[in-house]
């Protein structure tokens, strides 16, 4: 993570990146829905909702901080290698196979929203006064959820009721 904190020096890359994570995130909380935990389900389709609205508001960020539509951009060259690259360093932990249990699947997402919320602490200085309020939410938003991960981690399954 911290390769990808001091590797980013402007602010269209950093936006890039952002949009770029939203939605590896919002893949990563998709599959995790499928999970047989109830309450693990249904947060993770809560998280993947969030995600995609992040990714909404960094792609009109990037739209007005570069004057392009980040839809219809490729990540080409070396440009699109180096933001891949900081993408898997980030995501890695989201890529792999999906854990087998509710402690591994809430670790790995645990580690994930502190990672994007270490990623966008570190940068926040790139957006200068303009989108300050915006970005902050974002960051407030994350440790909501890193919040509600830990309640969840400290909670036994709801399949485990008292009396089972």
């Amino acid at each position: 993570m911290a390769r990808a904190n001091t590797s980013i020096s402007s602010l269209a890359t950093a936006l890039d990146l952002a949009v770029w994570l939203e939605k590896h995130g919002q893949a990563f909380y998709e599959r995790a829905a499928a999970t047989t935990d109830a309450d693990l389900s249904e947060l993770f389709k809560e998280l993947a909702e969030q995600e995609r609205q992040h990714g909404i508001i960094y792609q009109r960020l990037y739209a007005a901080a570069t004057g392009k539509n980040p839809r219809g951009e490729q990540l080409l060259g070396e440009y699109g290698r180096f933001i891949n690259l900081l993408c898997r360093d980030v995501t890695r932990t989201l890529t792999r196979e999906m854990p087998a249990t509710r402690a591994e699947l809430l670790a790995r997402a645990l580690q994930f929203e502190k990672d994007t919320l270490l990623y966008f602490t570190e940068i926040k200085a790139l957006f200068g006064t303009g989108p300050q309020t915006e970005l902050d939410a974002i960051c407030a938003e994350e440790k909501r959820h890193i919040a509600r991960l830990l309640e969840l981690a400290e909670t036994p399954a709801a399949a485990a009721t008292p009396g089972d």
